[in-house]
């Protein structure tokens, strides 16, 4: 039976910040409210997220998703939509907000400002490439390797530190004793400590691992840095930090519209920071997404 229809959908992620956004939510919709702006709002639960917010697609006619979290938030709905033709509307308020930092190049403004961008007669609109790896679907980057182990490790591990903090452990734990596997990309085989297949020219929060990219040029930006040792990873780290590593002799560079990757045993992998391990990846350009600007 169809339920009642909202003019909005808003996916809030109460863990986004260690919950310090609550706030965020609280205020968006006085905002709607004032407005006389009817809204549905999903809470994520941590678990079998995708397939109730699927049912909710299905059964309502949403004209926008509002999205206040981070890049998880923005796959985990990407991967629920029934079709990717519902505009959305990012209210950023991740631990890194990689995306955010796309849509809003010069700086991001104040959530006042992003709210009243839905009133907007004729919202001006960003068109962002939308990739599929194997099942799922990822809007900013694709990573396995160094970066991959790194957001896998993260996302287990417990503890009472934020988001970030873990993060950066387990960077410096990374330089130390990663060691790099051997990764097929497209039939070509070498060690890799780390391979990025980017959409966006940020993720990690801070890392401008593919500087050139572009989130809708139809291209995934492959960043693929050898194998390293130790001691010249604390040299080559800050220089993906700034985006000055691609002239390097340690990485190889290209833009492809699909690849396949392989290895031997289960490579630990992330898709806009969400991690997963498989022993292969296909990847292929899937469709595009209007995000309001």
């Amino acid at each position: 039976m169809q339920t009642e229809i909202s003019s909005i959908l808003i996916v809030f992620n109460p863990a986004a910040q260690g919950g310090a956004t609550a706030a965020v939510l609280e205020e968006y919709k006085r905002f709607l409210h004032d407005k006389g702006i009817a809204y549905y709002c999903y809470i994520t639960l941590g678990q079998n997220d995708a397939e109730h917010l699927h049912t909710l697609l299905q059964n309502n006619e949403f004209k926008l998703i509002s999205i206040i979290g981070g890049d998880g938030t923005i796959n985990l709905t990407i991967n629920a939509l029934p079709r990717l033709n519902i505009p959305f509307h990012l209210i950023p308020s991740g631990s890194g907000n990689d995306l955010a930092k796309m849509i809003y190049p010069d700086s991001i403004p104040t959530y006042h400002e992003i709210f009243k961008r839905i009133l907007a007669k004729t919202p001006k609109t960003k068109s962002i490439d939308i990739w599929r790896c194997n099942d799922q679907l990822f809007a900013n980057g694709f990573g396995c390797g160094f970066d991959g182990s790194i957001a896998y490790d993260t996302k287990f591990k417990k503890g009472l530190l934020g988001t970030k903090m873990k993060y950066w452990i387990e960077i410096v734990k990374h330089i130390f004793f990663y060691k790099s596997p051997d990764i097929s990309v497209n039939g070509k085989e070498y060690a890799t400590f780390m391979l990025s297949a980017a959409n966006g020219s940020v993720y990690g929060g801070d890392f401008k691992v593919a500087p050139n990219a572009s989130i809708n040029d139809g291209k995934l930006d492959i960043v693929r840095i050898k194998k390293v040792w130790v001691p010249l990873r604390l040299f080559y780290l800050p220089l993906v930090l700034m985006g000055k590593h691609l002239n390097t002799s340690v990485v190889e560079y290209e833009q492809l519209d699909q690849l396949t990757i392989k290895a031997n045993k289960p490579i630990p992998a992330h898709l806009d920071g969400e991690p997963m391990s498989e022993l292969s990846y296909k990847i292929r350009r899937e469709s595009q997404i209007e995000m309001l600007c």
